[in-house]
C-alpha cells in the first residue's frame, strides 16, 4: 500500500478563476513522487498560467519534488511587482506580442489582426497548434485547459470570456496591447500585412463608385484582397473607440 502524502496550495489572483469555490487553501492528496508543476496542474492550473512558486517563502521551480507536508504559494505575472528573473518558472514574454489561437477562437483572431497583430488560427490539432506557438515564439490563446498543458508549450493564456468582443477587451489588458496596436495594418481574413498599392493598380479590382471616391488603398500581398476606408473601415473604427478606450 502506498503512503498518501498531502500538500497545500495557495493561489492567487488570476489563478483562482480555475477553481468554482472560494476556499484560499487547496488540500492535495497523492501518492508516490510528484514534481510541483504535475501537482499544480492536477488541481486544474496550466503551467502557462503560473509566474513563479515559493515554499516557505523561497522560491522553488517546476521540478521541485513535493514532500509531505509542504505549504506552496503559486502566482500569476504581476505587472506592478517586479520579480527577479530567477524567481521565475515560465519566462517573461519579450517584444510585441504574437499569437496562435485555437479552432474555437476565430472571431477573436479576427479581432487582433485588425488591431494589426500576428493571429495565427484555423489548425485543428493539438500537437501541431502548439507547435506552431512554440516555432513562431507566439502566445497560445486557448479555452481548453488541457491544451494549455502540453509540456512544450512555454507561453500561453486561458480566455475566460466567451463573448469574442469581451474575449478580445480581456487580452488587450492582460498583455497590454494598446502601446503595439497598429489597427487595420494585416489582412483580417489571412494574417499578412498590408502593402500600399497605386490608385491605378486597383481600377479593374474594386466597384467603378468606390474607384471614383477613394484615393488611398492597400492589398493583401498573400490573398489578393484590397482594402480602402470606406464605411467598413468606420465601422471598425467606431468599434476600437467603443470597446477598447
Amino acid at each position: 500500500m502506498k503512503y498518501e502524502k498531502i500538500a497545500f496550495f495557495r493561489f492567487f489572483g488570476r489563478l483562482n478563476d480555475f477553481f468554482k469555490d472560494n476556499e484560499r487553501v487547496k488540500i492535495h492528496h497523492f501518492t508516490g513522487f510528484q514534481t510541483v508543476k504535475d501537482r499544480i496542474e492536477a488541481l486544474g492550473v496550466p503551467h502557462v498560467e503560473v509566474s513563479f512558486i515559493t515554499l516557505n517563502g523561497k522560491p522553488v521551480d517546476f521540478d521541485h519534488m513535493v514532500e509531505d507536508g509542504e505549504f506552496f504559494c503559486v502566482y500569476p505575472e504581476f505587472k506592478t511587482i517586479e520579480i527577479p528573473s530567477e524567481w521565475l518558472v515560465t519566462p517573461r514574454y519579450e517584444g510585441e506580442p504574437r499569437f496562435v489561437l485555437d479552432i474555437h477562437l476565430g472571431k477573436l483572431a479576427r479581432f487582433l489582426r485588425m488591431l494589426g497583430f500576428y493571429a495565427f488560427f484555423g489548425e485543428e490539432d493539438d500537437e501541431k497548434l502548439c507547435r506552431k506557438a512554440v516555432q513562431e515564439n507566439a502566445i497560445l490563446l486557448s479555452r481548453d485547459v488541457g491544451l494549455l498543458k502540453r509540456k512544450e508549450l512555454v507561453f500561453g493564456y486561458y480566455v475566460r470570456n466567451t463573448d469574442p468582443k469581451k474575449q478580445l477587451m480581456e487580452v488587450v489588458e492582460r498583455y497590454d496591447l494598446k502601446r503595439w496596436m497598429k489597427p487595420f495594418t494585416r489582412c483580417i481574413e489571412c494574417n499578412t500585412e498590408f502593402e500600399e498599392v497605386p490608385k491605378e493598380s486597383v481600377k479593374d479590382r474594386v466597384p467603378p463608385k468606390v474607384y471614383k471616391l477613394f484615393d488611398e488603398f492597400v492589398r493583401c500581398p498573400n490573398c489578393g484582397r484590397v482594402y480602402w476606408k470606406g464605411s467598413h473601415y468606420d465601422h471598425m473604427v467606431e468599434f476600437i473607440k467603443k470597446n477598447l478606450n
